[in-house]
């Protein structure tokens, strides 16, 4: 009896399949099969669990796609397969309820008599590793953006505020010799436009010193009414150039977001679209947003003179850099643009030709 026991204890303490559950549960992996012959296609329960389906949900090759995020590399790891190769990918699936998870998947062709009959292998979660990694290169991104704004406001403090300080001085030293009426006005002339500078370099400076302050009033916005607001500030300049303005937010309707910021977006763009229009063709501006796979995007398109991004593309969003010979050209707008929409994790980009007018892409967080 005592020798039956040890032997019993033996094979449990060998028995291979208890190891293999045991890793697969501790690791969060799943297997799987499919017969390419049949069609038949099985997920053992490590698998379901992962993927939270239900275990009587039959898995058919008509909707096996609905678990995969992207179709292309589901199509890609099945041409890699029949052609005799094995694949380990990392890539995101989606569970029952449409809730998506990075997996680290790998691909095994079956073959028989030389031919591909079937594909298997396992795939296991590491979704917390890849989202780690994410908000670590998130946080990155939001140090470099706010050292890049450092920089901006240690280059108006040395520079601008020092510019004015200068003018300032030398203005008032020169006018202790001032004595006709007429020289008086030419410097208080003078003294109105170094007041006027230095007032927008102080605004300038305060709306970087504010960007991080402001970060901390995110809430549920209407993007219309934000929007209109902004367009009814621009109304006159509107009628003034016969200029055409179309929107549509209906694919995304409200965000949360800080209400300054979003006004911010939608002032300087449809400035610059006034600012820098073709003065052959009436203006237009498109405004739409746009929601797919979870990216919130918002749009704003004209057809002005547009910009040559072969030569500006790497400043163009650079405090106090212009591209146009316009001499109301601050080169402010876009730079504040990207610093705010950067500070809530999104990005900026632009699409522009000479001559055809240029489009701004703005990805939400």
């Amino acid at each position: 009896m005592r020798k039956n026991n040890e032997i019993s204890l033996q094979n449990a303490l060998e028995d291979e399949s208890y190891f293999l559950n045991e890793i697969a549960t501790m690791t969060q992996t799943g297997g799987y099969g499919c017969n390419l012959i049949t069609g038949a296609i099985i997920l053992n329960f490590g698998s379901r669990d992962l993927l939270e389906i239900p275990h009587d949900y039959n898995i058919t090759v008509e909707n096996v796609s609905r678990f995969f995020a992207n179709k292309k590399v589901l199509k890609k790891l099945i041409g890699d397969s029949l052609k005799g190769k094995s694949t380990i990918l990392d890539m995101e699936m989606c569970k029952f309820d449409g809730e998506r998870l990075w997996v680290r998947f790998n691909c095994h062709p079956f073959l028989q008599d030389d031919e591909v009959v079937g594909l298997r292998g396992v795939f296991t979660s590491v979704d917390r590793y890849i989202k780690n990694t994410q908000q670590v290169e998130n946080a990155a991104l939001v140090i470099k953006a706010q050292n890049e704004r450092l920089v901006h406001f240690a280059h108006i403090l040395s520079h601008n505020l020092r510019s004015h300080a200068s003018n300032l001085q030398l203005t008032l030293q020169t006018f202790d010799d001032v004595k006709e009426p007429s020289e008086v006005e030419v410097f208080n002339s003078y003294l109105n436009d170094i007041s006027f500078s230095l007032n927008q370099t102080l605004h300038h400076l305060n709306e970087v010193v504010t960007i991080n302050t402001e970060l901390k009033i995110k809430e549920n916005i209407d993007i219309e009414a934000i929007f209109n607001n902004v367009l009814s500030e621009f109304e006159n300049d509107i009628k003034a150039v016969n200029a055409t303005v179309t929107y549509d937010f209906a694919e995304l309707l409200s965000i949360e977001y800080v209400p300054s910021f979003l006004e911010c977006v939608f002032r300087n763009l449809i400035s610059n679209a006034i600012k820098y229009r073709d003065v052959e063709r009436p203006l237009k501006i498109v405004v739409k947003t746009k929601s797919k796979n979870k990216r919130k995007l918002l749009i704003i398109r004209d057809n002005g003179i547009g910009i040559d991004l072969k030569r500006h593309a790497s400043k163009l969003f650079h405090m106090y850099r212009t591209f146009h010979t316009n001499d109301d050209a601050r080169g402010v707008g876009l730079f504040l643009v990207k610093s705010k929409v950067e500070a809530l994790g999104g990005d900026i980009s632009v699409k522009s030709e000479l001559g055809k007018g240029s489009t701004f892409s703005i990805r939400f967080e």
